[in-house]
């Protein structure tokens, strides 16, 4: 969990939620303004080792903050304006605190800037929970041993050489975390060092190499342009004796900021060039030239000038020009790459690179998800919204890569359903392709049932959900997509669960269109994961929706036992059907997971004839994943109109009425009227409406006996 921002909804009075505080190992930021919170902060919240932004002005909050003496390492900014904070209890009076507003509170009432440092009651703190901007003017601007200032009043003074000139003036911005110690002198010396060890590196690559000296580099000044973000100017003078930088020099310089390979590493990293200043022309020196030879060389570099204004005008229309078509056909280099026709959109918003690079903080590994064969999946946040996304980015020179991110795009462009994972938007630009996903913050079911997301393991209720909730969204692109989607690669890696622990489908890179539902298609090369593979599809090249749905019951079993498709032991499947020659359906409770020792025998039954029904090895003895839908909510019951992730008030009307639980053999005319809450209600094919008494054991398994 990334951040949480609940700003400006309506909410009920209530105090600060329990469940944040029970995730305060990885959360980033909480935002909440005008959120009706009332009451006290934890004592801990400040103690979050991941914590960097609190933002909840304008609540009902009161009591006491206290500083703990474990502060946060990460912590920039506490932001509580408009609140009811009285006391500020800090533990370590010698801790370096973070940038603390508390505006408008009981406690600004009386001394206004409180004793603790940077703790601010000041009026002129702004929404965001930031200062008004701050600015940092390096000292040496009067503190120098220079004897006197520059007698042109254009020229600036190098306090380290004390001559004085026109330098080249480069603006950065710096997207770290250190804006909160942006008057901190040592910083912005150690940002002048890491910028002469990467020029006189680029330097000494070409020839003849260039002259530079590190009293030519000064930091000149440092400023807030939000929380966030310092905009540094770093002046480069030319070399004593001269007043301006040789043209060669400066076009290099300029060069190198530009395309970004003056490299900076922590805590400046990533950084981006936001101007660059050229080192100005001094004035002529004429002495000895006629005024006829001023005159003809003014003449002919007015010309020369004209000329050029000419060329780099035409050079920025064809550079707009393109622009707009690109963005209007991001993929019309699509055919050059000789990946086959353009992808087909529906709704996808396009990034450029730039915009991936800022959203990722220049692909920070702190930022990577996760990596696979594809690529690695990164965190990203768009800069004007705080929007947290996740951004796929395929490894260079991967032709597979290609095909499934064209894919993947078509696919995803055309589908929208609360239990499928949503695109945002795609990348194909300087040769990168990334995909950019809603952010699905609690990871995947495999990460759940082996133990590596959180130390609290899923419970039966909540298994059935995620089981019930991507049923939901395979139904979906079995019955109601345009045309009919098979997902080819269904394992519980692909199934990724929301704030609220909703399964949401992902990874469509395989996945494939057909013109029905029923249709069954050859496949030269077969395509999925070992494990979750249908037997039948891999013995013959023929696919089709059922073998999505052995799939999502090998899927089923792993959520049975809380172990992988493929162990010592064998295949899961295999080693199913051999305790149950052995010793009935009962034998297999040897291999549920420990964690759900205690649950009704009667739902882990019902649920293993759901899942030994998908895994039979002939696709027609297989229910379709809507009967499966249909079959998981008889075994859920009212719980399962809560799996969608909201509550409408049909929801709330069905959930009141506390139907009672369907035995699996039985459809009820409520049931078999019900589809399922999602943007698009579920629309069977009549393929798919058969009678209650086609949904049987092929003899192949017997249920436990009673």
């Amino acid at each position: 969990m990334c951040g949480s921002d609940f700003s400006n909804n309506l909410f009920d009075p209530q105090p600060f939620p329990k469940w944040l505080n029970e995730s305060s190992e990885e959360l980033q930021t909480i935002k909440c303004e005008n959120c009706s919170w009332v009451g006290p902060l934890p004592a801990d919240i400040l103690a979050y080792p991941s914590l960097q932004g609190l933002y909840l002005q304008h609540n009902r909050l009161n009591g006491s903050l206290t500083i703990p003496v474990n502060l946060g390492k990460k912590l920039q900014y506490v932001s509580l304006q408009n609140n009811g904070i009285s006391v500020v209890n800090p533990q370590n009076p010698n801790a370096e605190l973070p940038q603390i507003q508390l505006e408008d509170n009981p406690i600004c009432s009386g001394e206004g800037l409180l004793r603790a440092g940077p703790t601010l009651c000041s009026t002129e703190a702004n929404s965001n929970g930031a200062n008004e901007i701050l600015t940092w003017i390096s000292s040496l601007t009067t503190n120098n041993s220079c004897p006197s200032l520059c007698r042109n009043a254009n020229h600036v003074l190098n306090p380290y050489t004390c001559h004085c000139g026109y330098p080249l003036v480069v603006t950065l911005e710096i997207r770290a975390p250190i804006s909160s110690i942006v008057n901190d002198t040592s910083l912005w010396d150690l940002l002048k060092a890491q910028t002469y060890d990467s020029l006189r590196n680029l330097t000494s690559q070409i020839k003849p190499p260039l002259e530079l000296d590190s009293e030519q580099l000064w930091v000149y000044q440092a400023q807030h342009a939000n929380h966030s973000k310092v905009h540094v100017r770093l002046y480069i003078f030319a070399p004593v004796g001269a007043e301006v930088m040789d043209r060669r020099t400066d076009n290099l310089i300029k060069g190198w900021f530009t395309t970004q390979k003056v490299e900076y590493t922590s805590p400046f990293k990533p950084e981006f060039v936001i101007d660059i200043e050229p080192s100005q022309e001094a004035g002529s020196v004429t002495f000895g030239v006629s005024k006829l030879a001023i005159i003809g060389i003014a003449t002919g570099a007015g010309a020369l000038l004209a000329l050029l204004g000419f060329l780099v005008s035409v050079a920025l229309r064809q550079k707009r020009r393109f622009e707009e078509e690109r963005k209007n056909n991001p993929f019309g280099a699509w055919a050059k790459a000789e990946d086959g026709n353009a992808p087909q959109l529906k709704g996808a918003r396009w990034f450029t690179f730039n915009d991936m690079r800022r959203m990722t903080n220049d692909f920070d590994d702190d930022n990577m998800l996760g990596a696979g064969g594809y690529g690695k999946v990164y965190k990203g946040v768009m800069a004007e919204t705080g929007v947290i996304l996740a951004v796929k980015r395929a490894q260079e020179g991967s032709k597979q890569g290609a095909d499934e991110f064209k894919n993947e795009i078509e696919l995803l462009s055309r589908v929208h359903h609360n239990n499928l994972v949503g695109l945002v938007g795609f990348c194909y630009d300087k040769a990168e392709q990334m995909l950019v996903y809603e952010f699905v913050p609690n990871g995947s079911l495999t990460d759940w049932l082996r133990g590596l997301k959180s130390n609290q393991p899923l419970d039966w209720d909540r298994r059935l959900l995620i089981a019930l909730g991507a049923a939901r969204g395979l139904t979906y692109l079995h019955e109601n997509a345009e045309p009919p989607i098979i997902h080819r690669d269904v394992k519980s890696c692909n199934i990724l669960l929301d704030m609220s622990m909703n399964a949401k489908v992902a990874d469509f890179g395989l996945s494939v269109m057909v013109s029905s539902v029923n249709d069954n298609k050859r496949d030269e090369t077969i395509r999925g994961t070992m494990g979750y593979l249908d037997p039948e599809y891999y013995a013959t090249n023929i696919m089709s929706s059922k073998s999505d749905v052995y799939s999502f019951g090998v899927v089923l079993l792993e959520i049975f036992t809380g172990r992988p498709p493929v162990s010592r032991e064998g295949h899961i499947v295999t080693e199913f059907r051999k305790i149950i020659a052995k010793s009935g359906v009962t034998g297999v409770f040897e291999l549920l997971d420990l964690v759900l020792v205690g649950t009704p025998v009667h739902d882990l039954d019902t649920f293993l004839k759901i899942a030994l029904e998908c895994v039979e090895d002939t696709p027609t003895e297989r229910p379709s994943m809507y009967e499966v839908v249909k079959q998981l909510e008889a075994l859920i019951g009212p719980k399962s109109l809560l799996s969608s992730g909201g509550e409408d008030p049909f929801i709330a009307q069905m959930a009141k009425a506390k139907k009672p639980r369907v035995p699996l053999q039985i459809f009820s005319s409520a049931l078999e009227d019900f589809r399922p809450t999602s943007e698009r209600r579920l629309q069977p094919s009549a393929s798919s409406h058969r009678s209650s008494s086609s949904f049987k054991y092929s003899g192949r398994f017997n249920p436990s006996p009673r």
